[in-house]
């Protein structure tokens, strides 16, 4: 099977990125909890978003993707985390994407 990685990149707001990275210890806590393999949290040092943080969650496959995708609206625990980051964002979206390993 293919791993699947779902990707968010963000720009932090000026002063923020202690709160961000604190929110962001948060949400890989959880999203392992709720089917991700693996979370990593990385700072882009080069090209064209530099200075952007990138979240990226690995699935075994696109079906536990899948599965994860479809549970995420009725997770209480991330609705909750994801409603309290919403009232005051530490950070905004540039891009989300999704990867699927080609297995080579």
């Amino acid at each position: 099977m293919a791993m699947t990685s779902h990707v968010t990149t963000w720009r932090v707001n000026p002063g923020r990125g202690a709160d961000f990275i604190a929110n962001c210890a948060e949400a890989k806590k959880l999203h392992l909890k709720m089917g991700a393999t693996q979370v990593w949290v990385t700072q882009t040092i080069s090209g064209g978003n530099s200075g952007t943080i990138t979240y990226m969650m690995i699935f075994e496959s696109g079906e536990k993707w899948g599965k994860f995708s479809d549970s995420i609206s009725s997770n209480t625990e991330w609705q909750a985390l994801w409603a309290k980051i919403q009232q005051n964002p530490s950070a905004v979206i540039v891009d989300q994407s999704m990867y699927s390993d080609l297995g080579i």
